[in-house]
């Protein structure tokens, strides 16, 4: 009778288990329509020291689908990994034409960020992950606001349940929106982190993690109404930092700047040589996340990718250029 009680519920729990990891992700139809660069001149094809590569609007029927706040790459461009701020992810495969412009999206898939006990992430406050690295041993380090901390991912992706790993101390004291916002991977098992307004008198706080996890303050020195929204590694060790600016009159604005690595040590105070500034009428919209990828004839590609807020006035965007000067 045991035995069979046992085959019983072994009958029940593996479907269980086989339906658990079903839905631990899920195919999202996506569709793109490609970008000019600038829609008032077809002719316009560079901005400061960046080369339009191409863009792409992306919609999805499925309303789960925006709020792309970061995103990785494969090392050869051809796929990406992406989170949003209300807790999920999305995976996908991008096209390139003869002429290596970003031309499309195919097999995508999405799923919900686990949380350090496996649990799916629920609430605002626990969902609103800004900030993704991939890190030298494969894993995913992912930095949420509101709830100010930092998940790894492991082998699995972010499909997997990750481990919580020590925040600064100080990151305590930001506002709800005004913490982490970007994460770059830097050599030596060190991490460097961003974030969107945590003040330190006229700069905002950066936070430098050593190999040995101890966490140490700089400062990024604002420039106008710039904020940290985006950053990533140059193939020379460089930081490449997307900022965001929205004024009324001004409207939407996004710069990107490049920070010395020699320049980030503990104590310091940052700031970044300008490589181009977006502004209307070019195609922009409210760029969140960077991610550096380098081709085969040496050539350095910079993706961007924006947060549409679930919002009908905005867009979900991803566009590329080519850095003029490459490292």
């Amino acid at each position: 009778m045991r035995l069979l009680l046992a085959a019983i519920l072994l009958g029940l729990l593996v479907p269980l288990a086989g339906a658990g990891s079903a839905l631990a992700q899920s195919p999202l139809a996506l569709s793109a329509s490609p970008l000019p660069f600038n829609p008032e001149d077809k002719t316009q094809e560079t901005i400061g020291g960046l080369r339009w590569r191409g863009g792409l609007e992306i919609t999805s029927d499925d309303p789960r689908f925006g709020g792309l706040s970061d995103l990785v790459l494969a090392p050869d461009g051809s796929a990406f990994t992406a989170i949003s701020d209300a807790g999920r992810w999305v995976t996908a495969r991008l096209t390139y034409d003869s002429a290596g412009k970003l031309a499309g999206i195919t097999g995508g898939a999405s799923g919900t960020l686990r949380n350090a006990q496996g649990l799916l992430l629920e609430g605002k406050r626990e969902q609103d992950a800004e900030a993704l690295v991939r890190l030298d041993d494969g894993s995913l380090m992912v930095a949420f606001e509101r709830n100010h901390r930092l998940l790894q991912y492991g082998k699995g992706g972010l499909a997997s349940v990750p481990k919580a790993v020590p925040a600064p101390a100080d990151l305590a004291g930001a506002r709800a929106n005004a913490g982490l916002e970007a994460l770059v991977a830097l050599a030596g098992n060190r991490l460097l982190a961003f974030t969107e307004g945590q003040k330190m008198g006229d700069s905002y706080a950066i936070y430098l993690r050593e190999a040995d996890g101890r966490w140490h303050t700089l400062a990024l020195r604002p420039k106008g109404l710039f904020v940290p929204t985006g950053a990533a590694q140059l193939p020379n060790g460089d930081v490449l930092l997307l900022e965001r600016r929205f004024t009324l009159l001004g409207g939407l604005g996004a710069r990107l700047s490049r920070i010395p690595l020699a320049a980030i040590r503990p104590g310091a105070q940052l700031t970044g040589s300008e490589i181009a500034e977006l502004r209307p009428p070019l195609s922009l919209d409210n760029f969140e996340g960077v991610a550096v990828h380098r081709l085969d004839d040496g050539s350095v590609r910079l993706t961007l990718v924006s947060d549409d807020n679930f919002s009908p006035l905005q867009r979900t965007l991803i566009v590329q250029f080519e850095l003029l000067t490459p490292p």
